[in-house]
């Protein structure tokens, strides 16, 4: 697959899928030992990130919108988005959408070995956040 192949199923996992939310992401895209990271974790394996993303948000009550996905080099794709919503802890704590961007890049067989993240909030906050009880707003009609 090619790195513009790659990039085009990334898109549609972050703005259909939502997979930063859900989960859904595109498996077979992804190398199995892959590294993703952001200022407050960091996971190794494609189950193990799986597994915590399906912990974290409420989809329901949660999205990602994409900003914009592009090819950065011949084994790099740059992709920019916002994030909010609800945790799934009993607190239901919120999470103020905000800014990211993820740098993927791809190994000799063109998986994604790594997903590092950067926020435009301190890991300090989203921590924060984490442990801030809400109220979930009433459901989407």
């Amino acid at each position: 697959m090619s790195v513009d192949q790659i990039k085009d199923i990334l898109e549609r996992d972050l703005a259909v899928g939502q997979y930063f939310v859900t989960g859904d992401l595109t498996q077979e895209i992804f190398a199995d030992d892959c590294r993703f990271a952001d200022p407050t974790n960091d996971v190794s394996g494609l189950s193990r990130y799986l597994t915590a993303l399906g912990l974290l948000f409420d989809p329901p009550y949660s999205s990602v919108q994409l900003d914009g996905i592009q090819v950065t080099g011949p084994s790099q794709i740059e992709a920019d988005w916002v994030l909010g919503g609800y945790l799934k802890f009993p607190w239901t704590p919120k999470v103020t959408p905000f800014k990211g961007h993820t740098v993927y890049t791809l190994n000799p067989e063109g998986l994604i070995q790594s997903q590092v993240q950067t926020w435009s909030i301190s890991p300090w906050t989203a921590l924060a956040e984490t442990f801030t009880p809400a109220k979930l707003p009433p459901p989407k009609a």
